[in-house]
């Protein structure tokens, strides 16, 4: 686990930069539509306070949101990579992949619980409190597949205030884009095409040279259905791409017993303690005002 913790740190430093660039964008896109902004230190609740625009429907539980089953297969050159359920009763997902015979398991307060078959057992390591791992999810996913961020944003902030968070590798898309986020917008040409039982599916075609053949396609529902991703983009080098199929069936997902890791092992752990956020000091004085 020491090498695989090693490249944890170093995605979280990636993730880190990311995020500082990701702000200074939104600011800059807000400062485009006319919109007010103030300079501050990093905030998480602060984040796409300009885009408002979208109506978000009524929601007062995670499980709101979460409100399907859901499966997703990613397919590299027509061959089967791996295969995510998503449970929306426990919202949590479980990833077969070809290569582990082992599944990955990944729950809604950002843990991941991998395999560690030199010891025989599950080991969890949770990264940053689920509100900070869904924004770098959500700066990474939007900037590398070429998404529309305000929907990811949005969504993002309603469940950061419930205390979840978006931790769910791409599966998480299908509870956040609809056709209108892609309709009239130039990065994307629509057309209508038959899909899976002879029905009819809403493509939007990437409008970008750096991304040949991609799409985005949803089912006569409105139910994200798949997403091609094909790209040039040294932002993808590391993500995962190829074909992402999605259907709606039920599954049933249950967390295996596992040790708790700390990412930063030995004492340093305990005095960085990556669990209370970027920011600890906040937590610090919510703990003192209960004391």
């Amino acid at each position: 686990m020491n090498s695989f913790r090693l490249v944890i740190i170093l995605t979280l430093i990636n993730c880190l930069s990311l995020q500082a660039q990701l702000l200074e964008k939104l600011k800059e896109r807000a400062k485009e539509k006319g919109l007010q902004v103030k300079e501050v230190s990093y905030d998480s609740t602060a984040v796409n306070r300009g885009f408002e625009e979208e109506e978000i429907p009524e929601i007062k539980s995670p499980r709101d949101f979460y409100n399907n089953d859901v499966v997703m297969a990613l397919y590299n050159n027509d061959i089967l990579v791996q295969t995510a359920f998503f449970d929306a009763e426990t919202i949590a997902m479980r990833t077969e992949q070809v290569s582990n015979p082992k599944p990955i398991y990944h729950d809604d307060q950002g843990k991941f619980y991998a395999y560690n078959k030199d010891k025989g057992q599950y080991e969890t390591i949770k990264l940053l409190p689920a509100s900070n791992m869904g924004f770098m999810t959500a700066g990474i996913t939007t900037q590398a597949y070429k998404l529309p961020p305000e929907p990811y944003f949005n969504a993002y902030k309603t469940l950061e205030e419930l205390g979840s968070g978006l931790n769910f590798l791409i599966l998480e898309l299908a509870f956040i884009y609809k056709p209108s986020h892609f309709t009239n917008n130039d990065y994307y040409i629509q057309e209508t095409v038959t899909c899976i039982n002879s029905s009819t599916c809403t493509r939007f075609n990437y409008n970008d040279p750096e991304y040949p053949d991609s799409y985005i396609q949803f089912d006569n529902q409105g139910r994200l259905n798949e997403l091609y991703i094909n790209s040039t983009n040294p932002k993808l080098k590391d993500e995962p791409k190829g074909k992402f199929v999605f259907s709606y069936r039920p599954c049933t997902v249950k967390i295996p017993d596992a040790v708790e890791q700390s990412m930063i092992p030995g004492p340093l752990g305990k005095i960085i303690n990556l669990e209370k956020g970027l920011e600890p000091w906040k937590h610090n004085k919510k703990d003192e005002q209960k004391n």
